[in-house]
């Protein structure tokens, strides 16, 4: 199950950075900046991602992929790889090979084929398949923030605890291995390493991605992008090189759970070490350029020791070639935290467990203008701390709501006048926001006569019981074949249940949820499930199962409820 899940999320990310003919992906809008703040030049604008996700993941990789090409074969001149290669043209031709054999095995179910172009001074332009470093970490990213948006945000709290109970998602084939793991708190890290062969090299591509969905007590959401790349000539220990790089986007909301436009609303920093081998002779260099928060330009020259692109005339190249595709790698980061399709994952109320109540408890077959003080506690899933920020209550349907639609500091209280004639319904919906994210939350009050008599009949194999509901909202029991169970609602349309008893000899027990079916205003039956355990000599065992009980207006006929306590 887990392995469809994770190829259902490829294919999703697939399609949703791909267009299909005219259609393209609708991407969830970022809030406008703030009145007079300015936007931060280097964050990307709304546009600009709109449009990197309607025309798909290729032109900002390729562009990336470019400065890759570049970077692994400045490498192989100073290595001394090109020479043992035969020369650039020889050199190009591996180094393109090594870049689709990557692609190939990163797109799985995609194969593309090679075009080689031949250049009279090798720039990196023009290479039109293959990823190598950065270009295959933006890939590897992509796919990363498509499962999150796509599979984990839409997961609820118990089929992601489900999922996590089994462990990490692991695939290990021939030439390539990974392994998916996804937080309680919903963020992903991924891992993949491909190994690539042609005739004259060997190459090793070792990738880590770290996305958060969900955002710190600052507002901080991460995304880490971790590329290191390998590459040796066959048959020469003593010739080879890497380029590695360490790509950091930050973003950070404000109060109001909106991502923040203005140059305090970001970060980014990517770090190149690149270092090679020329006679067991060593060579490297070591920078990061990025973005402060707050705005201010960052370009640290760490160190450097050799020759060729090593000198501080070639340090100064490949510092403008990364500038030259920060927007790219700005625009990977941004679409990741964003989410693909419908909402960001810190917008979708994952984040936050809206905690809400009303006095009394009781929201349904209540008398007309029933009054209610209503409670919205907005906690962090991750912690259970509160979040802070404002709690907005809207009401759709009669009656009174006080400060109906208006933000209001949370944790917050609201007063309530239910529906003021019979059989009328009436709903509020509760959203928080806050740096922590968006919570979502709905009561629903209705002045219906729920309060009818049941007879109940069912049950699943050797089970078949039979009992009474005087009304679905409070206790009752259905007894049959050695084994009582107990229905306690938690309204007229849900509840928990839990049975025990003794069959064929054996004990039995078991707990989980039931909802009530209805059509129109009458339930008509009721369907259970949940783990139940047997006992025998030789063991206990526990399975799921499920159960179904067919529901029967009892007209006038008297209805005895259970004697127990609920």
């Amino acid at each position: 199950m887990r392995a469809a899940i994770a190829l259902l999320a490829f294919a999703l990310t697939l399609g949703a950075c791909a267009p299909s003919g005219d259609q393209a992906p609708s991407p969830a809008a970022a809030p406008a900046p703030a009145v007079n703040a300015p936007r931060a030049a280097h964050i990307p604008t709304d546009e600009q991602v709109k449009r990197f996700l309607a025309e798909g993941r290729d032109p900002a990789l390729r562009k990336i992929a470019a400065v890759d090409y570049y970077l692994h074969y400045r490498l192989m001149q100073a290595t001394g790889i090109e020479k043992e290669l035969g020369g650039e043209q020889p050199a190009i031709e591996e180094l393109k090979a090594l870049g689709d054999g990557y692609e190939r095995l990163a797109r799985e179910f995609e194969v593309e084929a090679p075009k080689m172009h031949k250049t009279a001074g090798f720039t990196g332009e023009g290479m039109t398949s293959g990823f190598t470093g950065l270009g295959l970490g933006g890939f590897v990213g992509l796919l990363t923030g498509g499962m999150t948006s796509a599979v984990v945000s839409s997961m609820s709290d118990q089929d992601l605890a489900a999922m996590n109970s089994k462990g990490p998602w692991k695939f290990d084939g021939k030439d390539s291995k990974a392994e998916v793991k996804i937080g309680e708190d919903r963020s992903v890290s991924q891992a993949m390493e491909f190994d690539v062969n042609t005739d004259s090299m060997n190459g090793k591509v070792k990738m880590k991605t770290r996305m958060t969905a969900c955002p710190d007590a600052s507002g901080k959401l991460e995304v880490e992008i971790d590329v290191d790349s390998q590459m040796t000539v066959k048959g020469k220990d003593g010739v080879g090189g890497s380029v590695h790089s360490t790509y950091k986007y930050e973003r950070y909301l404000n109060d109001n759970a909106e991502l923040i436009q203005t140059a305090d609303g970001t970060a980014s920093s990517n770090r190149i070490r690149m270092a090679g081998i020329e006679n067991f002779e060593r060579q490297y260099v070591d920078l990061t350029l990025g973005y402060e928060r707050g705005g201010e330009r960052i370009f640290e020259h760490h160190d450097e020791g050799g020759f060729s692109i090593f000198r501080p005339e070639e340090v100064e190249r490949t510092r403008k070639l990364l500038e030259s595709i920060e927007l790219m790698q700005s625009l990977i980061g941004e679409a990741m935290l964003r989410g693909f399709m419908g909402e960001p994952p810190f917008a979708s109320g994952r984040c936050i467990d809206l905690k809400v109540t009303s006095t009394p408890a009781k929201r349904t077959g209540l008398d007309p203008a029933t009054p209610f003080q209503i409670e919205a506690k907005p906690r962090v899933k991750a912690d259970g701390s509160p979040a802070q920020g404002t709690v907005k209550a809207t009401l759709s349907g009669g009656s009174k709501l006080t400060l109906d639609g208006i933000p209001i500091k949370a944790d917050s209280t609201h007063a309530y006048v239910g529906p003021e004639e019979k059989e009328q319904v009436a709903s509020i919906a509760f959203e928080s926001r806050s740096k922590r994210g968006v919570g979502k939350a709905e009561l629903t009050f209705d002045t219906k006569n729920r309060k009818r008599a049941y007879s109940i009949t069912g049950g699943a194999d050797e089970f078949h019981g039979t009992g009474e509901a005087c009304d679905l909202e409070e206790l009752f029991v259905v007894e049959g074949s050695g084994v009582t169970v107990r229905f306690v609602p938690a309204s007229a349309e849900s509840g928990r249940y839990s049975y025990s008893g003794s069959m064929s000899g054996f004990a039995v027990w078991g707990n989980g949820t039931y909802t009530v079916n209805y059509q129109g205003e009458t339930a008509v039956s009721i369907s259970a499930t949940g783990p139940g355990s047997v006992k025998t000599p030789k063991g206990t065992y526990t399975r799921n199962g499920s159960e179904t009980y067919s529901l029967t207006p009892m007209g006038d006929k008297t209805c005895v409820p259970p004697t127990e306590p609920n």
